[in-house]
């Protein structure tokens, strides 16, 4: 059963996730994706909860995740400390503390925030809880399909006939 959960983010145990590491070892890559990350409340851990709660720091230099879109998640954004560029369908914005940043599931909500600054970024993301996730990169044309413990990324344009192999 749930319970009330109280962490501070100065005092949060963060852990290292680099997404080039991990998911391009060959260097092929211009962007850095590379963050600290605590866990606040995690359904995906915990097994119960409709939120997904996470502290984030990116170092001056570096982005959270390759520029995206939800079809099914929603997302907020809080600074806490620091400013960013959010990446837009309308453009870059200039982010800093106190901005509140709503993300809504769909075009409209493609995004990507990078330190461009020469200081610590320090921000709180919530985000809503879905059996599956559609995630579009407007970018690359690449598609991730989220589905409870599958993970899988597509081309959007290597689209098969429904009954392919039936």
């Amino acid at each position: 059963m749930q319970e009330v959960v109280i962490k501070n983010v100065k005092t949060s145990i963060y852990r290292d996730v680099n997404l080039n590491q991990t998911y391009d070892p060959n260097g092929q890559h211009k962007q850095d994706f590379e963050f600290q990350k605590s866990e606040v409340v995690s359904p995906y851990i915990s097994g119960e909860g409709k939120l997904n709660i996470n502290f984030y720091t990116l170092q001056p230099g570096k982005s959270n995740y390759p520029y995206h879109q939800h079809t099914g998640r929603e997302e907020v954004f809080y600074i806490i400390s620091g400013t960013a560029m959010l990446k837009t369908p309308k453009g870059d914005i200039i982010v800093s503390e106190g901005d509140v940043i709503s993300i809504p599931p769909n075009e409209n909500g493609a995004h990507m925030l990078t330190n461009h600054s020469n200081e610590l970024l320090h921000y709180l993301d919530i985000d809503t809880i879905i059996p599956s996730d559609v995630i579009l990169y407007p970018n690359s044309g690449n598609v991730r399909i989220m589905a409870g413990g599958m993970q899988k990324s597509f081309k959007l344009d290597s689209e098969v006939n429904y009954l392919d192999g039936e």
